[in-house]
């Protein structure tokens, strides 16, 4: 391989890349190292980090580089060749880094006590702060790739980013009892603890996580439906009551055991028998004298039982209301005179 004289990287075309390693390893005393706007550099030789170059343009001299004043004495040409290696690191700000959850979390419900597969996802912001740190904790083990960019390192972390969520869906949910109905509520104050929960995992290789983001939290249609199955059961108890929503239900399971192939044999199996009915019968009986007593009227004549929708009593043929026969005004029972035009009333 040739020896390089300009040592320099403008980066990657629509590619956040964080670090790249320079392809040349063998250069002159004299060779110019040009380090951009967000960018930092720094200098292996024989394992060991020899120095960390910030933006600006730099010679390989002894100044730079101790190690080469031995090889400046045995070589008097001036031009030293020798043998390093380069890497440069980005310094701006990524945005684009996403997370997912692999796989659903599965949870109870602490408001409807229904089972739910959560999923989540969203976004985080990442800057590498100390790149001495990054380049010995993190880069020696990650093989020989020339390029790496910033979704290189969420896979890295993808593990250690499912295992937190799962801690701190589970920690905030259960500890302040939200239903997952209501936890696109929540998302700013769980994204802030996410943050928080996070962001040691990156610093301890260098990384920090400037902000950290659900974007979604979500469940099945199929456990959706279930609490609102739920909820409207639920309802459909609060408006019925008691009594009338058991008698309700009791239809329900006769209806649809009646239905079901062996007729009365299934309602044997369902256990649905004389002792049932025996057990249902005080009930079914109170929720059909409610419904028949609000459905009934007394006759203002006779005193008798009328249906509230009849217009004459069935038992004397008065007219559900008393009218006076001159001024056709509605009276009572047990006046004599109409209290409107004085009429004698008979």
């Amino acid at each position: 391989m040739g020896l390089f004289h300009v040592i320099k990287f403008d980066g990657v075309p629509n590619k956040e890349w964080i670090m790249y390693k320079y392809p040349g390893n063998e250069f002159f005393n004299q060779s110019t190292l040009i380090v951009g706007v967000g960018q930092v550099a720094i200098a292996v030789h024989g394992g060991k980090i020899e120095n960390i170059f910030t933006s600006g343009t730099y010679k390989l001299t002894t100044e730079n580089f101790p190690f080469l004043r031995g090889l400046v004495k045995m070589v008097h040409s001036g031009d030293v060749p020798f043998t390093m290696e380069i890497y440069f690191f980005n310094t701006t700000v990524s945005l684009k880094n996403v997370w997912g959850t692999q796989a659903p979390i599965q949870m109870i419900d602490p408001k409807y006590n229904v089972k739910v597969r959560v999923r989540a996802n969203g976004q985080y912001a990442l800057k590498l702060t100390d790149y001495q740190l990054f380049f010995t904790a993190l880069m020696g083990s990650v093989g020989d790739k020339v390029l790496y960019d910033f979704s290189d390192i969420t896979n890295m972390f993808r593990g250690i980013i499912n295992t937190k969520i799962s801690v701190i869906l589970g920690e905030y949910i259960i500890k302040n009892k939200i239903s997952f109905l209501d936890i696109s509520l929540y998302l700013d104050e769980i994204s802030q603890l996410g943050k928080i929960k996070i962001q040691p995992e990156f610093e301890n290789y260098g990384l920090s996580v400037l902000n950290f983001y659900f974007a979604s939290i979500n469940v099945p249609e199929e456990d959706l439906a279930r609490i609102n199955d739920f909820l409207n059961k639920r309802a459909e108890f609060d408006i019925m009551g008691d009594d009338r929503y058991r008698v309700a239900r009791s239809f329900d399971v006769l209806e649809k055991a009646a239905s079901n192939e062996g007729g009365a044999g299934a309602l044997a199996s369902a256990g649905v028998g004389l002792g049932f009915g025996i057990g249902m019968a005080p009930l079914m009986g109170q929720a059909v004298q409610q419904a028949t007593a609000s459905s009934v009227e007394t006759c203002v004549n006779c005193g008798r039982p009328m249906p509230n929708d009849a217009i004459f009593c069935p038992h004397c043929g008065s007219p559900k209301k008393r009218l006076c026969p001159n001024c056709n005004k509605e009276v009572g029972n047990g006046i004599s005179f109409c209290p409107y035009c004085g009429t004698k009333l008979s």
